[in-house]
């Protein structure tokens, strides 16, 4: 007979919960995410939006003699918008601490643990959006862009190899060929992010006049870094993937995180946590969570790229990516010393070698930690 023990739904009275603005403030100032991506309330698991799918179009009135241009038909037009559709999903994180400990001890160790676990959320967050990853390598759900916004970039043609121009072409002219993917395609880039690990390309970078192209102003009197008038946000977590990206930039009115409920912590004292039954053995628990969905939108606009998409990532230098792949227990990229795809859109193109389809057991690895093979025609997810 399994031990008695007070459940969640027994103890639902006794759960003292809080939802309070200090909390949503800790993950909004550590999510870089959060602070500037377009940020809209949903009321329900699942959200729709609409862009524009197909413009009108407009003709001049001609008329071959002798019929009267004053009666030439009016020619009509159309115009169509598409659907995306987001989902919400959910993050979470428990801490379980013995009441003992917490009153021995001489620092408030819930108020840390607090700040730590909304730390722990946010830095989530921002590696999913921007890599498609979880820090510790957990799953993503599917319903997020896959690969991020790094990876979705690449696989729409937005990316650029620092030093494809020119081996010798310091950063301001790298970043400035990656500008230009997102402004092909009529979107502005409002907003860059990076590590600070760029800075030192930076520093006494100078145009022809001699001004300084890298500078610091004060918004809402805060410092902030700009290239080319674009403000630069640092990630500073350790969740930047200097190998895939040194710089992601483009307009973040596009990246729509669909905020559910914010984020929030509950004090549970009554329930059983795991295999800890907290009444019964003198411990509570901090539960903080948020649901939140997220999805890049990238609306149609006049004179775009046959790819569009409102970001670009600035690969490192020396970058290349695999044009073919040779099958395997993982397969192989070619050539020697190029990385794989972000991910399954980004394989267009890739030369799979045979190119007969690989048997089942074969597959190769994407940069975003996916799996694809060759089935003879196209390249599948595995």
């Amino acid at each position: 007979m399994a031990t008695p023990y007070v459940s969640r739904e027994d103890a639902l009275a006794l759960v003292v919960e809080q939802r309070s603005t200090e909390i949503l403030q800790m993950a909004t100032e550590q999510s870089v995410a959060m602070q500037t991506f377009n940020k809209q309330p949903v009321s329900s698991s699942q959200w729709k939006l609409s862009q524009v799918d197909s413009f009108p179009s407009a003709k001049w009135l001609v008329a071959t003699p002798p019929a009267d241009v004053d009666v030439a038909p009016k020619p009509t037009t159309s115009m169509s918008w598409s659907t995306v559709d987001g989902y919400v999903e959910e993050a979470a994180t428990i801490a379980i601490f013995p009441e003992n400990v917490l009153a021995d001890s001489e620092r408030n160790i819930l108020a840390e643990v607090k700040a730590r676990c909304s730390e722990a959320i946010a830095i989530l967050i921002d590696k999913t959006c921007f890599f498609g990853q979880s820090p510790d390598g957990s799953p993503v759900p599917a319903s997020f862009p896959v690969g991020g916004i790094a990876g979705q970039a690449a696989g729409h043609d937005h990316a650029y190899v620092w030093g494809t121009v020119d081996p010798a072409e310091d950063l301001a002219a790298a970043w400035s060929e990656t500008m230009a993917l997102v402004e092909a395609d009529g979107y502005d880039v409002g907003q860059a992010y990076s590590d600070r690990g760029i800075r030192p390309y930076f520093r006494n970078l100078r145009d022809k006049n001699g001004t300084l192209m890298y500078g610091t102003s004060l918004q809402n009197n805060v410092a902030v870094d700009a290239v080319y008038g674009v403000p630069v946000n640092y990630v500073t977590s350790g969740i930047w993937d200097r190998n895939e990206a040194v710089a992601i930039m483009g307009d973040p009115e596009y990246a729509i995180l669909g905020i559910r409920s914010q984020l929030e912590a509950k004090m549970l004292s009554e329930a059983t946590v795991g295999d800890v039954n907290l009444a019964e053995q003198d411990a509570i628990a901090l539960r903080m969570k948020i649901r939140l969905g997220f999805l890049v939108l990238a609306p149609k606009g006049l004179g775009q790229t046959a790819n569009p998409y409102p970001f670009a990532v600035l690969s490192p230098k020396g970058t290349v990516v695999a044009t073919g792949a040779t099958e395997g227990k993982p397969g192989t990229w070619a050539p020697a010393g190029s990385i794989a795809p972000a991910n399954l859109a980004g394989t267009t193109g890739v030369l799979a070698s045979p190119a007969t389809a690989w048997a089942t057991s074969s597959y190769v690895v994407l940069n975003d930690g996916s799996r694809a093979a060759w089935n003879g025609t196209a390249w599948v997810a595995k």
